[in-house]
């Protein structure tokens, strides 16, 4: 056999344990520490009395002046506990306190929920990723209770919230409720994609859906009047394996070689 071409077969050989050391040189992040921060902005009201009244941090929204009805959302944080291809962890509390309130009163109409997480790898430790920001366009409908009722309300009456952008934000139904999926992020050779659960989504009816002023097919809550109604929250992380150019380089330069030293053996024939 001719050195050239014993060269060009040896680097064929080569090539794939190349590959090998090169796959496992970057380690897999498997446990993750997890900050959520939400928000509510943008909210409009009703005319009426009072107006809608956000907190300091704007974690609540409130309305009503006698009574008083009001949503609210919760952060959570853990230095660890996220775990790679593995199952949820808990998120921000979504709360409607759902009371009477004057018929002069204004009321919330629709408002911004914006969820923000950012990750820290916990092992191996690392710096932590850009955050990742999910915002809910929704609109509320505060149903007059002395009226008549959309067909699945359970109280007299429920009030009703709608997801506008549902079809922007990668949205699948799950048993528990919806699942949103956040665009993924590379570290080294691996791509991670986070998945954020809202429990008590649902499609709602089509009365439902024209009661709150939004099209048929809706997706939204109904929320119990005189009641605390809590929805949780809950995400996920997954990851695959991604080849690094120079991987896909070498890999061009072994499929080369074995072309080549296909070539020079049907030339010899």
């Amino acid at each position: 056999m001719k050195s050239a071409l014993k060269k060009t077969l040896l680097s064929s050989l080569v090539v794939p344990f190349a590959l090998g050391a090169q796959s496992a040189s970057a380690e897999l992040i498997t446990d993750w520490g997890y900050d959520v921060v939400s928000q509510f902005s943008n909210w409009t009201a009703s005319p009426g009395e009072g107006g809608v009244t956000p907190s300091d941090d704007d974690h609540t929204l409130s309305w009503g002046t006698d009574s008083q009805s009001s949503i609210s959302i919760t952060d959570v944080s853990s230095p660890s506990g996220l775990i790679t291809n593995g199952g949820y962890v808990d998120g921000g509390v979504f709360t409607h306190n759902n009371f009477v309130i004057d018929a002069n009163d204004a009321a919330l109409t629709s408002f911004d929920l914006t969820s923000t997480l950012t990750l820290t790898p916990f092992s191996p430790s690392g710096d932590p990723v850009d955050p990742l920001s999910r915002t809910f366009d929704s609109f509320f409908s505060e149903t007059f209770n002395g009226g008549e009722c959309v067909d699945a309300s359970t109280s007299i009456c429920d009030d009703i919230f709608t997801v506008f952008n549902i079809n922007d934000l990668n949205a699948v139904p799950t048993e528990n409720g919806y699942e949103f999926e956040s665009p993924a992020f590379t570290i080294d050779d691996y791509s991670y994609t986070v998945f954020l659960e809202l429990a008590g989504l649902v499609m709602l009816d089509d009365d439902a859906c024209a009661e709150a002023g939004a099209l048929v097919g809706c997706v939204g809550l109904l929320t119990e009047e005189g009641a605390v109604n809590n929805f949780e929250t809950r995400f996920r992380i997954t990851a695959t394996e991604v080849p690094e150019p120079g991987t896909l380089a070498l890999l061009g330069m072994g499929l080369a070689g074995l072309g080549l030293a296909r070539r020079k053996k049907a030339a010899k024939h």
